[in-house]
């Protein structure tokens, strides 16, 4: 797009982002309020709006985030052993191999050897990279608000939600546009500023432009400030080799942004909070010990009050009582619906399932098992993460 400033693509593309995110910072604030918070925690701003952050009444969401999100990480990228594999069409090698004989075996015995060491090298760089943070941070923004960006730089992977990222598709699901915003201090913008405006504490804007072409095979890419672009941020790759990998968790048919999980349990959470909230405040409430006193008896309230523990005092014990709320059998009534409400949602997290051991190690069938597993829990979004992170993840390192 020519003459087009990456902001101006940004302010077009938010208002469509905004249905999406709006439901993530809802399904957030019912789990992990501040992985999606309200509003931007950059700077000088994060004092002030941690204090904002809702405090919640149960654990609930938390806790199924958290196991389903490190199941997702385990079968995406299991330690200690490759989540892939490079192999070679045999019969294709063979027909080329075929005037060898007797020696062929050993060309592709050696071809396969050779494809193992470059898995470990691709394992090696991975780790190098530190992908295992990124992607934990990443598969919980996916969990929770159902999309997630990951830039694969050349010595580290970042990760960038929802509220960072805006992206436009084409008909048939593919990006053809990405736009990122960043607030960044002052100081690391690379362009001339008076001595006032650099030492100002307010962070900027930086945007980063993504456009992909897929007839010419080519991504391009640059970085702008105030509409401006910034020197030495241009760049360009192959399409399998695009450093930004766009995912989501569940698709939609014509949408551009994906969906999570918690939205399909936002029901369950919001009642479970409500409940949860009911019977912590009416619990101390129902705790709070209030002597009564007959007025007309021979027991002096004073004395009652000032008492210590065991001490001994006149008076009648018929003028004492003390106020009860009466409310166990309300308060009966809503811990079973609370429990049931949790066993919904343990479903719908999966934390009904154990199929790996509480283990440093664990062996290959347990993580085919586990992702089968998913696979038939998520309807078919661990197969989206396979085709829109792992795919373009080794394609691009």
């Amino acid at each position: 797009m020519k003459n087009v400033t990456a902001a101006s693509r940004w302010k077009s593309l938010e208002t469509y982002r905004s249905i999406y995110l709006r439901r993530a910072i809802d399904c957030s604030s019912l789990t992990i309020p501040s992985l999606i918070p309200e509003t931007d925690l950059n700077y000088g701003s994060t004092i002030q709006q941690e204090s904002k952050l809702p405090s919640l009444y149960q654990g609930c969401g938390a806790r199924g985030v958290a196991g389903l999100s490190a199941k997702l990480l385990l079968s995406l990228y299991p330690p200690n052993q490759p989540f892939f594999r490079l192999v070679m069409d045999k019969s294709k090698v063979q027909r080329e191999l075929a005037q060898m004989g007797d020696e062929a075996d050993t060309v592709i015995s050696q071809l396969d050897l050779k494809l193992a060491s470059f898995e470990r090298q691709i394992m090696q760089k991975l780790d190098e990279l530190q992908a295992r943070p990124a992607l934990f941070e990443a598969v919980r923004h996916l969990v929770v608000g159902g999309n997630a960006l990951l830039h694969v730089g050349s010595d580290s992977i970042r990760m960038f939600s929802l509220r960072s990222y805006v992206v436009d598709r084409d008909p048939e699901g593919n990006v053809v546009e990405l736009v990122i915003r960043e607030s960044v201090s002052r100081q690391f913008v690379p362009v001339s500023m008076s001595k006032e405006d650099r030492e100002k504490e307010e962070p900027v804007d930086v945007y980063t432009h993504v456009e992909m072409d897929y007839e010419e095979d080519r991504v391009e890419w640059y970085q702008e400030y105030d509409g401006r672009k910034l020197a030495g941020t241009t760049g360009f790759s192959k399409i399998d080799a695009n450093p930004y990998l766009i995912m989501r968790l569940h698709r939609c048919a014509g949408d551009a942004f994906g969906r999570g999980i918690v939205e399909e349990a936002i029901g369950d959470l919001q009642s479970l909070e409500s409940l949860s909230q009911a019977i912590v405040q009416g619990s101390l409430i129902a705790a709070k010990a209030v002597a009564l006193v007959n007025p007309n008896g021979t027991t002096r309230a004073d004395v009652v009050a000032r008492a210590e523990n065991g001490a001994v005092v006149a008076g009648n014990a018929a003028d004492v009582e003390f106020l009860q709320v009466q409310k166990s059998t309300d308060f009966a009534t809503a811990l079973q619906t609370m429990q049931l409400i949790e066993k919904r949602l343990n479903f719908t997290f999966l934390n009904n399932e154990a199929a790996t051991r509480d283990a440093a190690r664990v062996t290959a069938e347990e993580v085919r098992l586990m992702a089968n597993q998913l696979e038939a829990g998520l309807s078919g979004g661990y197969s989206v993460l396979a085709h829109e992170l792992q795919l373009p993840l080794i394609k691009r390192v």
